[in-house]
């Protein structure tokens, strides 16, 4: 069987063609032009590459687009909450000012103590106590330059040096 290509190719030429047969003799010699495909394929994927990257691009910018509204709405939401405790922190000092409650604790009849007594405390209870509850006492319960102010390994250093043991 012969190829097409090979059929196109091989046309008879004019002299081979009987002699009585004029309309033959006008024939325009056919031959096969290669590479038009190939630029038609290549054109055709190049288009594709091209919408899909702008398809990509586009679809991109419109989830950037998407995150900044986000973002925008997030640092909206921080701004308020931001001024919202800004508002109560100011309120919070106002009540707890001293001449607030001096002032409200008179309104109840209470009235200042004339003296204070300070209890001193043995350090080994302290330690003790330290060691056992695994907390220090509040700093309204212990006397000045105490053990609240060292750290919570100093702490535990200061309980294991009393109980002769090593930390």
């Amino acid at each position: 069987m012969a190829s097409p290509l090979r059929a196109l190719t091989s046309i008879r030429s004019p002299q081979t063609a009987p002699a009585g047969d004029a309309s033959r003799d006008r024939r325009p010699d056919l031959r096969v032009v290669p590479g038009r495909r190939r630029f038609a394929w290549f054109a055709m994927f190049l288009m594709v590459m091209v919408t899909g990257l702008l398809l990509g691009a586009t679809y991109l910018h419109t989830r950037i687009a998407e995150r900044q509204l986000e973002i925008d709405r997030l640092d909206a939401a921080m701004q308020t909450a931001q001024e919202e405790f800004d508002v109560l922190r100011a309120e919070r000092a106002v009540l707890r000012s001293p001449t607030r409650l001096a002032n409200e604790a008179a309104a109840l009849g209470m009235h200042p103590g004339e003296e204070s007594e300070f209890v001193a405390i043995d350090p080994m209870l302290l330690a003790v106590t330290i060691a056992r509850t695994g907390q220090l006492p509040t700093t309204d319960q212990l006397a000045p330059g105490s053990y609240a102010r060292l750290e919570p390994l100093d702490q535990f250093r200061l309980v294991k040096n009393v109980s002769q043991e090593t930390p």
